[in-house]
């Protein structure tokens, strides 16, 4: 099994384990002396930490921690029921072990949706917190979403492709070939499509985020690709609810701008962090 982060960004000696609920959790630390502010960075469904090596390079004046969430990345898996209740306290013991306090946290799309649920059962834990694409607030599956969980449970490298060109809705953007191969030979370690399957159902059971929202006063940030029809960009007006909330449309960008647009995306939060 090669653990390996995208060689082109960052260097492998950055990454580390550390054992979370029994189980064994890979992450990556990016340290900066003298830095007064850690970023917790929380991939999406069935993705790792690899999604944000784009982004990485450009955070250096930060202290940068980007975990595998439990059952994805690199990681273990167990064969158990993974439940947003579950989630949270697998990110409480893992901010507890690594003396993370008072973080800014960025969650994209499923780790957006678990960014919410750990605010709500910890009101002041975070500085400040940024969206981008949240998931939580989608009444059904849309067709790339499933196109994308199809490619999950199929994982060849043209079913991933296809995915992945979808969810970037971007005729000038293309998926490297390395994002293909390493989301494959992920999808076919043991139990990875069990846990894809498993924190899908948990998403789905999770119906009452969007009324929640109002609950959270904490100075957030939200992100939208305009081209976004994985959870599609007029899911955004859920958040203008929140207290303390912006809101930014990245144009031309679908799911991941900061993968699509990294150093466009990194200009708008770091205008944020520092606000």
């Amino acid at each position: 099994m090669s653990l390996v982060f995208n060689p082109q960004n960052i260097d492998q000696e950055k990454m580390e384990f550390i054992e979370i609920l029994g189980y064994n959790i890979r992450y990556l630390r990016f340290q900066k002396k003298g830095s007064s502010k850690t970023i917790v960075l929380l991939h999406g469904l069935g993705a790792s930490a690899e999604r944000w090596s784009e982004l990485c390079p450009l955070m250096q004046k930060y202290e940068v921690i980007v975990p595998d969430l439990i059952g994805f990345g690199y990681s273990d898996k167990p064969l158990l029921e993974y439940t947003i209740d579950f989630f949270v306290k697998f990110l409480d013991e893992f901010f507890k072990k690594l003396n993370i306090n008072n973080p800014i946290i960025i969650g994209s799309s499923f780790g957006g949706q678990l960014v919410l649920e750990y605010s709500l059962k910890n009101r002041d834990f975070f500085e400040k917190i940024i969206l981008v694409s949240p998931a939580g607030t989608l009444e059904r599956p849309t067709y790339v979403l499933s196109q994308y969980i199809f490619s999950g449970l199929y994982p060849t490298m043209e079913n991933v492709a296809s995915a992945f060109q979808m969810m970037a809705n971007n005729p000038d953007y293309k998926v490297d070939d390395w994002t293909i191969k390493d989301y494959v030979n992920r999808m076919r370690l043991p139990n990875a499509k069990y846990a894809l399957i498993s924190t899908l159902l948990a998403m789905r059971r999770d119906q009452t985020l969007q009324k929640r929202l109002v609950e959270i006063a904490i100075p957030t940030l939200v992100i939208w690709g305009s081209e976004d029809t994985t959870i599609p960009i007029e899911n955004i007006e859920y958040f203008k609810q929140m207290p303390i909330v912006q809101t930014h449309i990245m144009e031309g960008c679908g799911h991941t701008p900061y993968v699509e647009k990294p150093s466009e995306f990194y200009e708008i939060i770091e205008k944020f962090i520092e606000s």
